[in-house]
């Protein structure tokens, strides 16, 4: 590179992600190369926001890209084992996730870490508002909301909250997070990681880099974690072993020995929701927040869309939407909320690999009845014969009609599909939306 020249790095995904990441990279003076394997004429909106003089490489991921970079930053869409990331490696080129670049940028603030393969969401959410109730500035983003490299550009911050997926956590190489949340293992995208112990692996990888006066907040229920080494403290929360430094203890959430607030103050459905808020009520205490502004934000906070929200009630049948229940793991954990023998089940999508056998313990004698829609239908229908009744539906209006017709007082309707959305909805919010509409109208609400 001749002396002067700015240096050039390559953005992979032009995502919410990608967009960010071009455009943090451009204010630190790089010279960027933005590539998608999409078509020019789906990316309008996307190619819109990117920075001036960005060079754009569209519809396949050729080698040539690389010519000249100094550095690759990957969406979390785009996989790890992508062949231009190979390549890229290969000639000695950096290739690091979006969430990494950020936390270059961000790594004088206190950063809270939360994954795991079920409830990081709610945990998310739920401790942001607790560092917002204490008066800090608080940039909450990651894989949902805002884009890592988007709170970068905005700021100052007193202290960020992210969620982590294992994509994004993969291609962190400094990333250290001054407390780490790990919820729960569960099988969940098989499709894209080789077997169960590599999706572990890029779990475990948020506590990594951590040191000993950071903490790692465990769940002390999910035997999968119990081996977990870490050079942080390791604190636990609990709905069960009262030695846990958060746990629940005749129907009061404790937290470090002292009583914080009782489970009935809680607006939040299920055991699975208790654990997250005592999740984050033991992570707000290592981010030092005090005990006052946790109680008043566990006391407040409602479920976020898709997550096991409430969306329409008539004829004494309640419609529960959990659409954002894309695993077996989030299905099953969120069915004890509900009375035995109470919920119309919609399951169905694409499998991502997953063995539905496994869900056949949690439905069994608490499932009514179960509507099978998507790609997986015929699978998830041959692996849970005769643990509940079933319905073959095909189609998330046809599951809703049936669901409405046998559905009685006192009863629920859930879409918790332990499957992902991309077979018949652009995603699981849109999955979510469409049944709510239709819940609606069964309800026979507005």
């Amino acid at each position: 590179m001749r002396a002067g020249t700015p240096p050039r790095a390559l953005v992979v995904g032009l995502g919410e992600s990608g967009i960010a990441a071009a455009r943090l990279l451009h204010s630190q003076g790089f010279r960027v190369i933005a590539n998608d394997r999409a078509p020019a004429a789906d990316l309008a909106d996307s190619l819109a926001k990117l920075p001036p003089d960005t060079e754009t490489v569209l519809g396949d991921h050729p080698l040539r890209t690389l010519d000249g970079v100094s550095l690759v930053v990957a969406s979390p869409g785009a996989a790890w084992n992508l062949p231009l990331f190979e390549e890229a490696r290969s000639r000695g080129i950096e290739v690091i996730a979006e969430v990494e670049l950020a936390f270059r940028t961000l790594s004088r603030v206190p950063l809270a870490g939360v994954t795991g393969s079920n409830g990081k969401t709610t945990v998310t959410q739920l401790l942001g508002e607790i560092c917002l109730a204490a008066g800090r500035r608080t940039g909450v983003g990651g894989n949902i909301g805002h884009a890592a490299c988007a709170l970068a550009l905005e700021g100052p911050w007193d202290v960020l909250v992210w969620e982590l997926s294992s994509f994004q956590l993969e291609g962190c190489t400094t990333l250290r997070p001054t407390v780490g949340v790990l919820l729960n293992l569960s099988a969940d995208h098989l499709d894209r990681h080789p077997n169960l112990a590599a999706y572990r692996v890029a779990k475990e990888r948020l506590f990594h880099f951590q040191g000993p006066g950071d903490f790692a907040v465990l769940n002390a229920d999910d035997i999968s974690l119990a081996g977990i080494e870490t050079r942080a403290r390791q604190v636990r929360f609990s709905l069960r072993d009262p030695r846990a430094e958060a746990h629940l203890e005749d129907g009061m959430l404790v937290l470090d020995a002292e009583p914080l607030l009782p489970r009935d103050e809680l607006r939040l459905f299920g055991d699975h929701n208790v654990a997250n808020a005592l999740a984050a009520a033991l992570a707000a205490s290592r981010l030092g927040m005090p005990r006052e502004a946790i109680r008043a934000a566990l006391t407040k906070f409602t479920a976020p869309p898709h997550r096991h929200q409430l969306v329409a009630e008539g004829r004494g049948v309640r419609w529960i939407d959990d659409s954002k229940g894309t695993n077996i793991g989030a299905t099953a954990a969120g069915l004890s909320a509900y009375p035995p023998g109470s919920i119309h089940l919609i399951l169905g999508g694409l499998a991502k690999g997953q063995d539905f056998r496994q869900l056949r313990t949690a439905v069994e004698g608490r499932v009514a009845c179960i509507y099978l829609i998507g790609e997986a239908a015929g699978e998830i229908g041959a692996a849970l014969l005769g643990a509940a009744p079933l319905e073959s539906c095909g189609t998330l209006e046809e599951a809703v009609r049936r669901a409405a017709g046998k559905a009685r007082l006192g009863e629920v309707v859930l879409l918790s599909p332990a499957c992902a959305s991309f077979d018949q909805f652009r995603d699981y919010k849109h999955r979510g939306d469409e049944f709510a509409r239709l819940a609606r109208t069964a309800a026979g609400g507005p």
